[in-house]
């Protein structure tokens, strides 16, 4: 005779709809708030107005969702022929938004040192960027991506890959590529590149800004000049070339005191080149990479090539040194 083994079965419920993470995620950007600004040491900005990020939330595994007011006009950072907002007003939100995140959410201490080693943003929708009669309200949806293994606490490294929407509509993305370090290893590193660094014209100091404050130029934004005469070099046909204008006291590129040529600096000569190479058209992307600190008192020469896809392709150059290249498309 065999035992049976009675067994109740129950009414089983049925199950409530389960949201999606992309739902929750949409939620999440409807919810980020535009009223104010986070506060200016996250950003390493001197002054509150040069801050443009408003909120964050984690949206996932080293995801996050930033929310940013772009202005309509800015002293440095002006709409664009075309009626969109400025490019580089773009690529300085994506700078700031790498620094913030870097601090708030993974635990890297005010006062190190970001070295950015790559920086590249490409518009894919102009119109979504079209500044109208408000400030525009982007979100930066992105994806930080760090080395697998133990963390260093005196150094930092990751990517922050960023896809920007305006509006609920995608219209740009972005990646910037950081090394953070603290202040003892950045004082050798700037140390040691004195030391290699090439033989600087006599009278020069460390220090001391190679260019005057640019009186007479015809945009205050405007960072290129020509090449003297006498330093004029031989260049391939289709070369441009110029000298990079220094101003250690202007207010928006050197918004707060800095021992090395910034790298928006180079980034805004790289946009200015590209424009004059390309005819003066609005640029849809740039992608940078730096390689060295660019000395403040020495010269830095900035070269532009046409090449035969319409694409220009950049350097910015001090002595024998390569500081930074980029490539550019314009519309």
């Amino acid at each position: 005779m065999s035992i049976g083994v009675l067994q109740t079965v129950l009414p089983v419920e049925p199950l409530a709809p389960v949201e999606s993470l992309e739902s929750l995620i949409q939620e999440a950007k409807e919810g980020l708030s535009f009223d104010r600004t986070i506060s200016r040491r996250f950003v390493h900005r001197a002054s509150v107005t040069e801050v443009f990020l408003t909120d964050a939330v984690v949206a996932g595994p080293d995801r996050f969702l930033v929310g940013a007011q772009l202005p309509r006009n800015h002293a440095l950072y002006r709409p664009e022929e075309t009626g969109q907002c400025d490019f580089m007003l773009l690529v300085e939100t994506v700078r700031q938004a790498g620094i913030f995140l870097s601090h708030r959410y993974h635990d890297v201490p005010l006062g190190h040192h970001f070295i950015f080693k790559a920086l590249s943003l490409r518009i894919s929708d102009p119109a979504a960027l079209r500044v109208g009669c408000g400030p525009l309200a982007a979100v930066f949806d992105v994806k930080v991506v760090t080395p697998a293994g133990a963390r260093n606490p005196r150094r930092f490294d990751a990517r922050f890959d960023m896809v920007i929407e305006v509006g609920g509509r995608e219209c740009a993305r972005a990646s910037a590529g950081v090394v953070v370090i603290d202040g003892v290893r950045y004082g050798r590193l700037r140390q040691r590149g004195r030391l290699t660094e090439t033989v600087r014209p006599a009278g020069q100091e460390h220090g001391t800004p190679a260019y005057g404050t640019g009186a007479g130029a015809s945009d205050d934004r405007g960072v290129l000049r020509p090449v003297p005469a006498a330093e004029a070099r031989n260049r391939p046909a289709g070369t441009r070339e110029w000298r990079l204008h220094v101003d250690p006291a202007h207010p928006g590129y050197f918004e707060h005191p800095s021992d090395h040529v910034p790298g928006m600096l180079l980034l805004e000569a790289f946009r200015q080149a590209a424009r004059q190479t390309a005819g003066g058209a609005a640029l849809t992307s740039l992608d940078a990479e730096f390689a060295v600190f660019g000395e403040l008192a020495e010269a830095v020469t900035v070269e532009a090539v046409r090449a035969e896809d319409g694409r220009v392709r950049l350097s910015a150059t001090q002595g024998a040194r390569v500081l930074a290249t980029a490539v550019a498309r314009c519309a």
